[in-house]
């Protein structure tokens, strides 16, 4: 297991987080995982979705954020290759209040965006 934490960004992950850029305030995360399918759990998701989002055959997150004080957003792409051009899906979120959980299973991926203790 490993734990990411710098800001208010927090990671706890079953595969490895590299520094992919720093550049100024922005940092580039690289989280391979290996062309699995990816379950996104959604804390407080609305009760008409049945709790999940799945992609299929993601090989690599990565995750940008600043380091700018008052800025807790970040994007996270989720990506085919190693290119920011072959994402499948990508989205920002506050992770002021929340952080991330990438929990490695068999076959799949879990990513889990939680509520803060």
């Amino acid at each position: 297991m490993v734990e990411y934490r710098r800001g208010n960004l927090h990671i706890i992950s079953d595969f490895e987080i590299r520094t992919l850029m720093e550049d100024g305030p922005d940092i580039d995360l690289f989280i391979p995982i290996d062309y699995r399918t990816l379950n996104l759990y959604i804390e407080d998701m609305p009760a008409y979705m049945e709790g999940r989002i799945q992609l299929t055959e993601v090989r690599n997150i990565i995750i940008r954020f600043s380091t700018e004080k008052d800025n807790h957003y970040c994007t996270v792409h989720f990506l085919r290759n190693i290119d920011l051009q072959s994402a499948v899906m990508n989205f920002v979120f506050n992770y002021k209040d929340h952080y991330i959980k990438l929990i490695k299973k068999e076959y799949s991926a879990e990513m889990h965006i939680i509520t803060s203790p």
